[in-house]
């Protein structure tokens, strides 16, 4: 009788501390799932600081357009968008679609919730900073800041659902197998209580291992994510910059002593055949060929260390009946800077198609 006495309150005792360990492990993850939010908020502020820089950039010689305009060639999706607001006017949300459909309406419209709102009261001028947000019952990381641009205040914000963070590093599967695990648990405990010392060190063991494998596999996805972000971002075969960007990108190879460079200047009769000439520059170009839009017709290709009559090659190659080459710069050295350089070029490139200077400040 003594027996099955100890074994009752032996077994009671096992149930209610699995139940309670449960609970207890289930409360541990909803607050890992905060501060990894948290976590991925503050690295999501760097983003916005680095995006601000861009627009600064403009000085005073743009308008609300070009800040939307670069806002819009950034990557969007439903999981992950851009706002932004002048005053109590939304100027772009997520897409051009999207926009259209807020047009006319305070941002306050957008922020609707509680938690929304207070986000936008609490941010500052000049200071990034997050807050985990509900938009429509669905959780998102917002980061966000107020600048001055022109005489006027603009709010900027990125929203990150909450479910593209949580499940792109296996944490859900995570979760889950520990549920699992600890529910397998307190079944062996409930039926071999009186061996529960060694299942338990057995479970214990298991754990531990799938622990580490979870970090080793969170840090390796982390690493990758990074790498691809890097490379998608700046990787010169998958983009055609902006001629406000030409500067920096010289300034660069200057700094780095990078040479040779070689200018080549072209032409489109259409857009039809600039997007016909941006096919064939994805084709026939690599990554040591920097493609910039000077305006709606002109194009500059730089190569960057390029024997000369490889590049020249190349260069005839790309010329067409609805694409004019108008000239090319070959810099065997940076002794003078590649700014002066180009503006030089670009100048005799201007002047030969018989057109106005270029405004912008790469002349």
């Amino acid at each position: 009788m003594r027996k099955k006495f100890n074994y009752f309150i032996l077994t009671v005792a096992v149930v209610f501390f699995a139940i309670a360990s449960d609970v207890f492990i289930y409360c541990q993850l909803e607050n890992y799932e905060t501060r990894f939010l948290e976590i991925y908020g503050a690295e999501q502020d760097g983003y916005v600081k680095i995006i601000l820089d861009q627009i600064n950039r403009l000085q005073d010689q743009g308008a609300d357009e070009d800040i939307t305009e670069i806002i819009s060639t950034l990557d969007a999706t439903a999981s992950r968008y851009w706002t932004l607001s002048k005053g109590d006017s939304i100027l772009f949300v997520k897409s051009v679609t999207e926009t259209n459909r807020y047009k006319g309406f305070s941002d306050g419209t957008y922020y609707a919730t509680e938690t929304a709102s207070a986000f936008m009261d609490s941010l500052g001028v000049n200071e990034v900073n997050h807050r985990i947000i509900y938009l429509n019952e669905d959780r998102f990381i917002a980061s966000g800041m107020i600048f001055g641009w022109q005489g006027e205040q603009y709010r900027i914000c990125l929203l990150t659902y909450d479910r593209v963070v949580l499940e792109d590093n296996i944490l859900l599967e995570c979760r889950n197998s520990i549920i699992i695990i600890l529910s397998l648990v307190l079944a062996l405990m409930i039926i071999l209580s009186m061996v529960m010392s060694k299942k338990i060190q057995s479970q214990k063991y298991l754990l531990d291992k799938q622990e580490e494998r979870v970090v080793w596999q969170n840090q390796q996805i982390e690493h990758l994510d990074e790498r691809l972000k890097r490379e998608y971002a700046f990787s010169a075969s998958r983009h055609v910059f902006k001629n406000v960007m030409l500067d920096e990108f010289l300034q660069a190879l200057d700094e780095k002593d990078v040479y040779p460079l070689h200018f080549a200047a072209f032409e489109t009769e259409s857009a039809k055949a600039r997007e016909k000439f941006f096919a064939r520059m994805q084709a026939v170009l690599d990554n040591r060929v920097l493609r910039f839009s000077m305006d709606e017709q002109f194009l500059v290709l730089v190569f960057v260390k390029y024997p000369r009559k490889v590049s020249k090659e190349i260069i005839e190659s790309l010329e067409d009946d609805d694409v004019r080459s108008w000239g090319d710069l070959y810099c065997e050295d940076n002794m003078n800077s590649y700014q002066q350089q180009f503006a030089k070029f670009w100048k005799v490139v201007k002047e030969k198609c018989g057109k106005r200077n270029y405004t912008g400040n790469t002349v």
